[in-house]
């Protein structure tokens, strides 16, 4: 299986939230793409659960 990854730069996020991500990735030891992946699965499937129509998403 061949895993394509894409680096992101996120930019525009406050303190606070920086500070969030920091404490979880220490308190986890994951990494910050792995939470960064779980934090957008759970908001996805929070929104399908509440009903919106979120697009297919496509895979490049």
């Amino acid at each position: 299986m061949q895993t394509l990854n894409t680096k992101l730069s996120i930019r525009s996020v406050p303190p606070e939230v920086r500070a969030k991500l920091a404490a979880l990735k220490a308190y986890t030891r994951l990494p910050y793409g792995a939470l960064i992946q779980d934090s957008v699965e759970c908001l996805w499937d929070a929104y399908v659960e509440d009903g919106h129509a979120l697009p297919e998403p496509i895979y490049d």
